[in-house]
């Protein structure tokens, strides 16, 4: 697909009365994007798997004892499902929307089932073994797995006391966030992290249009100057373009100080594709090429 029709769709959507709906609709019966594919699944399931590992390196409690929290859940819970067969036993989400949808929710636990031996073996610890059976209901939700489901629930302001979390994260969600209100969540985040917690958060950098057109780069979307990518992104897909020196300085303005933070560079091919790349001038003369390239970002903060 030419990812300027996916933009002309969304842009639409964003105008339509039940929007959203529309697209999850078109997710799943049109472009088949939904429910996750294994491939999708297993790297949902790796970076939940990370964050606990990251825990266990620098937290202070065993895995069964954590209070886990994290903003921007999504719509099938494969990260929160993946922590309860890592051990986690207590998880409250929160989305701005209700976004959950148990059909994809009783997909990812069909899904854990079917690859316990591979999620065991990838993990490289024994997982709790799932009931397979679906669940419908909040209420089965938290009975079964303690995943407490809070939506609408703004994660700049959560009404959640402090100190209530040893474990926040967050997967592949801060780069769909504009950035006055990142610096508002991982402010609030760090007033819900109780001492000796930890924030482990995956960013991915990518410009997602490119993973429906591999005729763009993975960069394309530095192209386009502030005002034009305002008329390009959507509610639906929206796209801050943050790379990650501003990641940085949103942590450490929210008062959370990076214990360590790993980034992914892409191989020579995509890096020379920045290169011949007609970038827009705040990307050309407000970064260099080496702050540019990185595509994706794991930041492992705690409170300052």
């Amino acid at each position: 697909m030419r990812w300027q029709y996916k933009v002309a769709v969304q842009k639409t959507l964003d105008l339509v009365p039940g929007g959203e709906h529309a697209n999850y609709l078109l997710q799943r019966h049109v472009t088949r994007k939904l429910p996750a594919d294994d491939r999708q699944f297993l790297l949902h399931f790796d970076e939940a798997a990370r964050h606990v590992r990251v825990f266990a390196e620098h937290g202070d409690q065993h895995v069964e004892a954590i209070r886990a929290y994290e903003f921007g859940a999504g719509w099938d819970l494969i990260g929160p499902l993946s922590l309860w067969a890592l051990g986690v036993s207590q998880q409250v989400l929160v989305d701005i929307d209700a976004h959950v949808r148990f059909a994809l929710v009783n997909h990812s636990i069909a899904q854990l089932a079917r690859h316990h031996a591979v999620l065991e073996e990838s993990a490289g610890r024994s997982l709790r073994t799932i009931d397979a059976s679906p669940v419908g209901s909040l209420a089965d939700l938290r009975a079964r797995f303690g995943i407490d489901y809070r939506a609408p629930c703004d994660a700049r302001s959560t009404g959640l006391a402090a100190g209530s979390f040893d474990l926040i994260s967050s997967t592949f969600t801060l780069e769909h966030i504009p950035r006055d209100d990142i610096v508002a969540i991982l402010r609030e985040s760090a007033r819900l992290l109780a001492d000796g917690g930890i924030v482990s958060c995956s960013i991915d950098m990518q410009d997602h249009y490119a993973f429906d057109d591999p005729r763009i780069s993975v960069y394309n979307f530095l192209r386009y100057s502030d005002r034009r990518w305002r008329f390009i992104n959507s509610s639906f897909h929206y796209q801050n373009r943050l790379r990650a020196r501003d990641y940085r300085e949103l942590f450490a303005e929210a008062g959370l100080a990076t214990i360590h933070d790993v980034l992914h560079t892409p191989a020579a091919e995509h890096r020379a594709q920045l290169r011949r790349l007609p970038l827009a001038p705040r990307f050309a003369r407000g970064y260099t090429l080496g702050e540019l390239e990185p595509t994706a970002m794991v930041v492992i903060a705690t409170r300052s």
